[in-house]
């Protein structure tokens, strides 16, 4: 017989939470409370309640409201104090989440007989003042704070909790008192070496101030409890803002286990398993999220990026186009279009392609390659028209450019020249483009001399500047192109091909010119010469007929 979801559910958190779950034990998910795991200790917490009683069953209810109450749902933290009460009148940390919640309405007479009820209850135990001076500096009552926490101090002055709460009440108070509140924090470790909540806090505030500090304190945690999940989610936080993804992603992993994530950090794992090439696993999480919040942005664009990066461009156009179809204009950053983009190129979509680009590029003004790869777009399909104005912004933007880059650009003016039409008003437009080309193609030259490619496209500007090679322009240029090519070792046939064959028409049209003139000597050079050269194209392709058919005529 199958297990019902819930069931399946349940034997999960069995899974998790372990021997715990099976006995009366609130400590763990105090743990996970004080380490900021509260929807996991809050799950804790309600599957722990069938078996508890007395004082145990009233401080699962209490910190079921504190965690209510940080999360702004007062009309629940209210309901919770009052059934700790409810479940043992004897336990004072019940009355002081009714104070809490007195403060929380401005009742704050009733919120201090409530604190004094509390303490007078248990004089010894300090921990009641600190939780109190927590519950006025959650109402934002800071000025009372101190003295909760000096009555809390008189009661017992070596209590590493005061020392955590004075750290997070700096912080609620200002954040930019990071720096006091570690060493509060430090205080807390001095008087307990044990306080895995002092080292996690501890860590936080280093988090970007110092990541060795940051990562000592959490390794420090996990040599004391190996599971202690919440220093697995510091960790993860730590490597995270520091750009450490793969680790992140590694921490976070074991943080993931945990029920009750919120999608904040399931969303956090699976961007940093994005940035570390796990693309499967990102599926999976994004996939798993999805199903319980179709809407999720975030998840929704990753699931669409994965997709692309897997090559499922099928896959990632339905996506893409599900994101585009709920996303609001808000939302939708120059990232999403770029891969956008990308995906309908991959699906045979030029047009739509291009307007993506046009959409990012609209978006943004700092990113250069945009507009590269929306000039690449347009001389796909050969609109160069559109390509060189684009290529001119990302000459203008980009700090760092390519000689491929370069070539790209001068490629895109050359096309365009040869594309206008052969009538004189767009004679100068040609001129301008062709020259424009082949200082382009010059800077390559100059940049990289061993390369091939700078030579090879003077040459074909030459060429077309000198269409019936009677000067000769392209051939000094196609000879260096040879030049470079066999010297390293790259010596692609089509190009051989188009060399070979300029030199062999090159050297005609120079036969054919002494021949007139009666130049025998020369004639039969330069026929010699052109033949040579139909046969090195010939013995390169051996199919093509306009050389076969020069020999023939050259032999008779």
């Amino acid at each position: 017989m199958m297990m019902t979801q819930k069931k399946i559910v349940v034997a999960l958190i069995l899974l998790f939470f372990g021997e715990s779950m099976l006995v009366a034990d609130n400590q763990k998910g105090i743990d996970f409370y004080r380490g900021n795991m509260l929807e996991t200790a809050k799950i804790y917490f309600n599957e722990q309640l069938p078996n508890l009683s007395g004082r145990d069953l009233a401080e699962a209810y209490y910190f079921l409201g504190n965690i209510c109450f940080d999360q702004q749902k007062q009309n629940l933290a209210v309901d919770y104090y009052n059934k700790s009460v409810e479940a043992d009148p004897e336990y004072p940390f019940g009355y002081v989440g009714q104070g809490a919640m007195a403060l929380y309405n401005k009742n704050l007479k009733e919120a201090d007989d409530l604190f004094s009820k509390a303490s007078k209850m248990d004089k010894k135990n300090s921990d009641i003042r600190v939780d109190a001076a927590l519950a006025y500096a959650k109402n934002k009552l800071y000025e009372k704070t101190e003295d909760e926490i000096n009555k809390a101090r008189k009661i017992n002055k070596n209590n590493p909790r005061i020392y955590v709460a004075e750290g997070d009440i700096l912080l609620m108070q200002d954040p930019a008192k990071a720096g006091t509140a570690a060493a509060k924090y430090d205080n807390a470790i001095y008087f307990d070496s044990n306080c895995k909540e002092a080292y996690i806090k501890g860590s936080r505030v280093y988090r970007t101030i110092n990541i060795d500090v940051a990562l000592e304190k959490t390794t420090t945690v996990l040599s004391l409890d190996s599971n202690y999940i919440p220093a697995y989610l510091e960790l993860g936080e730590t490597y995270y803002v520091n750009g450490l993804y793969t680790k992140s992603a590694e921490a976070y992993k074991r943080y993931m286990e945990a029920p009750g994530v919120p999608e904040e950090y399931q969303d956090k794992y699976a961007s940093a398993l994005f940035v570390a090439k796990d693309f499967q696993g990102v599926l999976n999480q994004a996939k798993q999220t999805l199903a319980k919040n179709p809407n999720n942005i975030h998840m929704n664009r990753l699931k669409m990026f994965t997709e692309y990066e897997l090559k499922d461009y099928t896959a990632a156009l339905a996506s893409a186009k599900a994101f585009f179809n709920t996303a609001k204009a808000k939302d939708i950053a120059w990232q999403d279009y770029r891969y956008y983009a990308m995906i309908l190129k991959e699906n045979k979509q030029p047009e739509a392609a291009i307007e993506a680009l046009n959409s990012a590029v609209k978006t943004v003004t700092d990113q250069p390659e945009l507009y590269k790869e929306l000039a690449s777009a347009y001389a796909d399909k050969e609109d160069y028209k559109n390509a060189i104005p684009n290529y001119q912004r990302y000459f203008e933007t980009s700090k760092e450019y390519s000689l491929s880059d370069i070539l790209s650009y001068g490629q895109a003016h050359y096309y365009f020249s040869r594309n206008l039409p052969e009538t004189a008003q767009y004679d100068a437009e040609r001129k301008a483009n062709i020259e424009k080309a082949d200082s382009l193609f010059s800077e390559i030259t100059i940049k990289a001399p061993q390369l091939f490619q700078g030579y090879w496209w003077k040459a074909r500007v030459q060429a077309a500047l000198d269409p019936d090679s009677k000067l000769g322009l392209a051939k000094p240029l196609y000879e260096k192109t040879l030049e470079a090519m066999n010297a390293s070792g790259n010596s692609p046939k089509g190009i051989q091909v188009e060399i070979f064959n300029y030199l062999a028409f090159y050297y005609y049209v120079r036969y054919e010119e002494a021949y007139s003139k009666k130049n025998t000597s020369e004639a039969n050079l330069n026929k010699n010469l052109s033949i040579e050269n139909w046969e090195k194209v010939l013995e390169l392709q051996p199919e093509n007929a306009s050389a076969a058919d020069a020999l023939r005529i050259l032999k008779k």
